[in-house]
């Protein structure tokens, strides 16, 4: 049996060498964890802290759940690991059918990579080698949201039209262009305005023709823009999209790194838009909540036809990519563990059912002044603050009381475990509402 207990506080000795990535060097105080348990972490000085992010969106069957400890050591202690070319290994076999379980039918094959930008890249030259495969080799244009975000590596950063990312690593991989995100620009910018106008199929089918449809291979997006701002896409716009994609011969490939495996109250973002119908992207990657956090692993899940023509690549007669330790047996057998957990305690339905709770508890915040807006779906929720610095003070605010909290440019991410109980909920919104109050008292609110 594994010891499940947390261990003594203990004060950080000597220099952090640690390089913290998306972080200033400068920054003054850090947080040095060392334990959790459910839906909560303690610091280095035993203080317990209520985790309203799921860490970066991955931990959602809280922290040492025993099960997954367990399934993690026992395949360790049999076969921790091996390369998947040439060989299989029964957890990536288990996991690989597993997948194909939750998605529709055509969705039936997946390659296992270690992290949501390996998938990413994944994802975009499985698209472009299908294309040349099947005799279209001018394909190689991939479309993505002018505000998503697929990763930091290099052709994921030349995907996300971010300037913050993209500046000082060019020159980025050609064959990128950012479709218009599908938000009123005028509820962005914080401006007045009537009706808001957003973005959608006409827009798209213009730039896809201002481009050549012909020289399109796919088009990358996320079901909700998670770090360009917990963007949720009017009902009716992946459907749309979906339709382009057929009209024009383009693939549709859906980024479930942030909302897949329950987060949105559905196994898969996409299905709130295309599930009904048992209409599905042609490629989905999935990643953070695969493992619940416990193990680096990503998937790219394929058509079935479209791992069929692979058989026909002239080089090898496969793909021509992977990665030592893409498929690690341990975390796939974390994963195993985490989607039984998912499945055997209804965490997808509880996803949706917290998630009203806590968009309940957070809408009357949009009333303030220093509110611009509350929204989201399921877990995964955003509250937009008037300015960056607003939003990093409250996120600084909430963790003064124990409750922690993600703040990315004006928007706080509010996604906790999918285990998360209605009194945490409640407490989480509490204290999020009294930070808000605390550090705009006496200015805005």
């Amino acid at each position: 049996m594994i010891r499940l207990d947390p261990p003594p506080a203990t004060t950080p000795s000597g220099t952090d060498r640690t390089w913290h990535p998306w972080t200033p060097i400068q920054q003054a105080e850090r947080l040095t964890l060392v334990s959790g348990r459910g839906c909560h972490v303690s610091d280095a000085q035993g203080r317990s802290y209520l985790d309203m992010r799921s860490g970066t969106l991955n931990a959602t069957v809280g922290y040492s759940h025993p099960a997954v400890v367990e399934a993690m050591h026992a395949q360790a202690s049999k076969l921790m690991t091996w390369d998947l070319a040439e060989v299989s290994t029964l957890p990536a076999r288990d996991l690989a059918d597993r997948i194909a379980g939750l998605l529709p039918a055509p969705l039936e094959y997946t390659l296992f990579c270690n992290s949501g930008s390996e998938a990413t890249e994944v994802a975009v030259k499985v698209a472009r080698m299908w294309h040349w495969i099947e005799g279209r080799p001018e394909r190689t244009v991939v479309l993505s949201f002018a505000d998503g975000y697929h990763g930091a590596t290099t052709a994921a950063i030349a995907a996300t039209a971010s300037a913050f990312r993209r500046e000082g690593v060019g020159p980025l991989p050609d064959g990128y262009t950012h479709l218009a995100t599908p938000r009123c620009t005028a509820c962005a910018e914080g401006t007045e305005h009537g009706e808001c106008r957003i973005p959608g199929a006409e827009e798209w089918e213009a730039q896809i023709l201002a481009i050549g449809a012909e020289s399109v291979a796919a088009v990358l997006v996320e079901p909700i823009l998670s770090v360009g701002g917990v963007i949720v896409p009017p009902p009716g716009r992946l459907a749309e999209l979906r339709a382009l994609c057929d009209r024009y011969g383009i693939l549709l490939i859906a980024d479930e790194v942030a909302t897949g495996l329950g987060r949105t109250g559905a196994y898969f973002g996409f299905e709130h838009d295309l599930g009904s119908g048992g209409t599905a992207p042609d490629i989905i990657t999935t990643a953070k909540g695969l493992t619940g956090g416990y193990a680096p692993l990503a998937a790219v899940t394929v058509r079935a036809d479209i791992y069929a023509a692979f058989a026909r690549d002239p080089l090898l007669g496969g793909l021509r990519h992977g990665h030592t330790t893409g498929g690690h047996t341990t975390a796939c057998a974390a994963a195993l563990t985490v989607l039984d957990i998912v499945e055997g305690d209804m965490l997808v339905a509880a996803a949706a059912d917290r998630g009203k709770q806590l968009f309940d508890a957070l809408a009357p915040l949009k009333e303030r002044r220093a509110v611009r807006d509350v929204r989201g779906q399921g877990l995964l929720i955003g509250v937009e603050m008037a300015s960056t610095e607003l939003a990093c003070a409250v996120a600084r605010a909430a963790q003064e009381q124990g409750v922690l909290i993600r703040a990315f440019g004006p928007v706080l991410t509010v996604a906790p475990p999918l285990v998360i109980s209605e009194e945490e909920v409640e407490d989480g919104a509490l204290v999020l509402a009294d930070a808000i109050g605390a550090v705009t008292a006496g200015g805005a609110r």
